[in-house]
């Protein structure tokens, strides 16, 4: 017996449920009874799939998600590396060793995990209502205010989101010992694959359309059984990088753009097939699921209004399938959105393109997973890759190469014995575009391994009319230091490290920065 045939018996004294047992295993609620009484039994029913299917929630399985951020790190892999040994000290790049692996490793581990327990529930966001599952009972809040939760506010410990990210970021940065900076650097990487995570699901129809698929997911099924790297030798859709200097509209973050720019509102389908659009508003307008196909009945978002039937186009004859006109030609297989099925369903269109009745008879299959791929994974791979480039973004404009700075001794005498004292001055720009106000800090490596503080200051635009200004609009600033002789070996390593709000454009609330460098002992001055 069916899954849904089970729930069918376990239900039907009391008229709950009908249900239609199907390939796709198609499950309804009795439009008679009350919305929330319906709401509660579907909640329950879905509690039930998820304790005895408990992937029934994914959007894609985890081989999927670990090879699409696989492929979004190769999409950048080279500026990258250069970012995190050249500007960050992180020597060895994507395969430097840190606690858990190596970056790489625990991106991809981190894309795998957040599907860990619950949190599923979360990577839910249905563009037109700005809203995530909000299931009785169970819960989950939409994917854009879980990817932005606060730091520790998903689950302590094993929080991920992209604040945590930052918090990691700034540690690994900052932290005195290399074993804790080791395991700030493990965290940062793993919560940068969790937060992609929740964009891959955005690109998954389902759940941006409000359908848990408590039973089934024809196109997470799908994929399970393909490779990404099969859907992504036309290139990989990148979003544009503007989106991110511009004030968030569903959230204050520029971030939460890359989710939902509420530019579709539910009648405008057309304005997803830009590169200026959140991803769950491209594949909510643009593709059905197995449980929100128009007027077939679901538990589901049945509010959802496009793809509409009568928008359809059949592809040429002999084909079974539908096309959507605005992904491409009746002839191109990434534009086909439904099978037709029946004996008179292509009757029917043809007779009359505005009278269809095609209850029961459109239906979703590996030739339309197909073509969803087609148009979906280069999205999932691009927006992925855009969540590193935004993270790693940034470089402290030094005013000379950043193993060239010098620390001067200062030989004197105070009360008779001999001391020695170092002095280090870094000077570099803040660049206008940045919009960065915030501190600013210098750290000094002593020869243990100890990262100590060596100094710290702040800056606000205000003070930027009281300063000397360059013509592109950039303010000199120096960070200076003090450093006793005996604690630094000749060559040391120095860090700056700004933490506070930045751009271009709108600002972050708290971005961070750094930049490593070698220092090297220059003369001695008697003093």
């Amino acid at each position: 017996m069916c899954i849904c045939s089970s729930f069918k018996s376990l239900f039907s004294p009391s008229k709950a449920f009908y249900t239609i047992c199907s390939p796709s295993s198609k499950f309804s609620l009795n439009p008679a009874l009350p919305t929330l009484l319906n709401a509660t039994i579907c909640s329950l029913f879905v509690l039930v799939c998820i304790l005895l299917l408990p992937t029934s929630g994914w959007a894609w399985e985890r081989n999927t998600h670990e090879e699409l951020t696989e492929q979004a790190i190769s999409t950048m892999e080279a500026d990258l590396n250069s970012y995190l040994i050249n500007n960050l000290g992180l020597e060895g790049g994507l395969n430097a060793s840190v606690k858990g692996g190596t970056p790489r490793k625990l991106m991809i581990q981190g894309s795998n995990t957040e599907d860990d327990g619950r949190r599923f529930l979360n990577h839910f966001h249905e563009p037109i209502k700005n809203k995530g599952l909000e299931l009785p009972v169970l819960g989950g809040i939409s994917a854009i205010n879980w990817s932005l939760q606060s730091i520790g506010a998903q689950d302590g410990e094993d929080s991920f989101s992209w604040n945590d990210a930052r918090e990691y970021y700034f540690k690994a940065l900052t932290s005195e010992t290399k074993a804790e900076r080791d395991e700030y650097w493990g965290k940062t990487f793993r919560a940068l694959g969790q937060v992609m995570h929740l964009l891959q699901d955005s690109a998954n129809p389902s759940h941006v359309r409000a359908d848990l698929h408590p039973l089934d997911d024809g196109l997470h099924d799908y994929m399970e059984r393909k490779s990404v790297n099969s859907y992504i030798g036309g290139g990989i859709f990148h979003p544009d990088p503007s989106m991110l200097e511009q004030v968030g509209a569903t959230r204050a973050e520029p971030f939460s753009n890359l989710f939902d720019r509420n530019v579709y509102a539910g009648s405008n389908p057309q304005v997803t097939l830009g590169t200026d659009i959140g991803i769950t508003e491209y594949a909510n307008a643009n593709f059905f699921t197995d449980d929100t196909i128009p007027g077939q009945g679901s538990i589901f978002n049945a509010e959802i209004t496009f793809p509409t039937v009568t928008e359809l186009v059949p592809a040429p004859i002999p084909s079974p399938y539908l096309t959507l006109p605005r992904l491409g030609s009746a002839a191109f297989p990434g534009s086909r959105a439904a099978k037709l099925t029946g004996n008179q369903a292509v009757a029917k269109f043809l007779i009359s393109n505005s009278q269809l009745d095609l209850l029961g008879q459109l239906e979703l299959d590996d030739a339309v997973y197909d073509s969803q791929a087609q148009n979906l994974i280069p999205r999932a791979v691009g927006y992925s890759a855009a969540v590193l480039d935004y993270f790693f973004r940034g470089n402290i404009p030094l005013h000379k190469d950043k193993d060239a700075y010098e620390y001067f001794i200062a030989r004197h005498y105070v009360g008779g014995p001999l001391d020695e004292e170092g002095f280090l001055d870094i000077n570099f720009d803040i660049p206008r575009d940045m919009a960065f106000e915030g501190s600013t800090y210098l750290f000094i490596d002593l020869p243990s391994g100890q990262r100590i503080l060596g100094s710290e200051s702040f800056w606000d635009e205000y003070y930027r009319p009281f300063m000397f200004t360059f013509p592109d609009g950039a303010i000199n600033f120096p960070l200076f230091t003090s450093i006793p002789r005996d604690q630094v070996a000749q060559s040391f390593r120095w860090t700056i490290v700004w933490e506070g709000k930045g751009g271009p454009g709108a600002q972050e609330p708290r971005i961070i920065i750094g930049q490593t460098g070698m220092a090297t002992w220059k003369e001695i001055c008697v003093c």
